[in-house]
């Protein structure tokens, strides 16, 4: 009896050993565990820095910036009709990162549409290139056959491309309300028109040309109301119905999505840069200002500081934080006062060149261009010759009435480097002006 109670005694001790080293192996695990995820944790809230190729520059590639500088320092040595005093020029080799020719491109000039290079590329960076402008119907209420007794509620963004309610209330009837009894309230993301900067014309944006859901909350409220009739929704005010104490699928106290329409920002960038809308351009400058809270009341400020300035200002290293000789007065360019130089012109699209995103959508889809068709956009039939063909990718730019006409964007010359160039005319006939600008880049372009 004494052996197997000594036996047991044993086999006791090393199963407690066991378990011993069991429980520290387990505590010596999560350990480490705990350190790697903490250091994990360390190193995620460093930047990651991503690895840029080694740029690699040949004599040969030298030597062709060196020959187009040449090209183009003759070309503004030529006898011209045009006072080059009130001429800028600035161009940059993408393919060597290198500056090729410079003139006059630090002076601040009246950049014309070319402004909305500035407002496209700041809007797609902040809100990103999948961004999109939401307009929804909610109900909150009980269903009593096919009539909702409670609360309607419109929210939508300021969205230029928004051009009936009927889409909405088609979405809305198909989840069974087609008539309320209750409220109809608006919530809109600005509640008064879109207007062009005091120091611009006010025939610039005409009324009966702004979008929609930019016309002012009384005109949105009107046409909506009007849309549900049309649409065989009738509405019958009643202020006693209290949607928050009602059941079922639209109660709970809360609001119930019941149809939504959606836009996405490229689809407003792509025609404001290729045809130049002025207005869609104001549109996505104001949006990009209330996004970033700069509109509390919902409305323009046109003395506060806008979103698009403190972007390439303070977000960026493409401006300095205190110069005053540039201008944002809007988004489109419409305004006389608005100021840049064409080396920021260039910068500007140096910065969209780094970014693969903002690139390729540039070239590929936003920019107007020699490729033809709709893709010729405001250069009409400028530089129309097939050797010009898919080598040109710009933003035009004129302003008649102050003789400026401005041109910028990337070029495909024909030593097979890509360069970021800008050009700006001011005080200048305008025809004379864009002769000038399609001279400088047929002979990039050209052998």
């Amino acid at each position: 009896m004494e052996k197997k109670r000594r036996r047991r005694i044993r086999k006791g001790r090393v199963a407690l050993l066991l378990l011993f080293l069991a429980a520290v192996i387990t505590v010596i695990y999560y350990i480490i565990v705990a350190l790697v995820a903490f250091f994990s944790w360390l190193s995620a809230d460093e930047p990651v820095q991503e690895e840029k190729p080694t740029l690699h520059v040949t004599p040969e590639m030298l030597a062709c910036d060196e020959r187009m500088q040449h090209r183009l320092d003759s070309l503004m040595h030529k006898p011209l009709r045009l006072d080059t005093n009130k001429i800028a020029v600035s161009v940059f080799d993408a393919t060597t990162q290198r500056y090729v020719y410079r003139y006059h491109d630090t002076e601040s000039f009246i950049p014309a549409s070319c402004m909305k290079i500035s407002t496209a590329i700041a809007a797609l960076k902040t809100l990103g290139m999948n961004h999109q402008y939401r307009e929804h119907i909610l109900a909150m209420g009980e269903m009593k056959r096919d009539t909702l007794v409670g609360n309607l509620l419109l929210m939508a963004d300021d969205d230029p491309l928004m051009e009936s309610f009927d889409p909405l209330i088609k979405k809305m009837q198909s989840r069974g309300i087609r008539h309320v009894r209750g409220n109809v309230y608006i919530t809109l993301a600005r509640e008064d028109t879109l207007r062009p900067h005091p120091t611009a014309k006010a025939w610039d944006i005409p009324y009966n040309r702004t979008p929609l859901l930019l016309r002012g909350k009384r005109y949105v409220d009107r046409t909506f109301r009007a849309s549900m009739r049309m649409n065989g929704v009738t509405v019958r005010n009643d202020k006693t119905v209290n949607a928050r104490r009602s059941k079922g699928r639209f109660g709970g106290g809360k609001y119930h999505y019941v149809a939504t329409s959606s836009h996405l920002l490229r689809d407003v960038i792509t025609p404001m840069l290729i045809h130049s809308s002025n207005i869609k351009a104001d549109a996505v400058f104001y949006h990009l200002d209330w996004k970033q809270g700069l509109m509390p009341n919902r409305r323009m400020n046109w003395d506060a500081k806008h979103y698009a300035e403190t972007f390439w200002r303070e977000k960026t290293q493409v401006l300095d934080s205190v110069s005053t000789r540039l201008v944002f007065h809007d988004g489109s360019g419409l305004s006389p006062e608005n100021r840049l130089s064409a080396s920021v012109l260039v910068d500007m699209l140096r910065y969209a060149y780094g970014d693969k995103q903002l690139k390729d959508f540039f070239i590929d889809e936003a920019l107007a261009s020699t490729v033809g068709g709709e893709r010729r956009g405001s250069l009409l039939t400028r530089m129309s010759h097939p050797d010009y063909k898919g080598r040109l990718f710009c933003k035009t730019g004129t302003m008649t009435t102050y003789g400026a006409s401005s041109l910028c964007g990337y070029l495909l010359a024909a030593d097979d480097h890509w360069y970021i160039f800008s050009i700006i005319n001011v005080d200048s006939p305008v025809a004379e002006s864009r002769l000038f600008q399609d001279r400088i880049c047929k002979m990039m372009m050209k052998e």
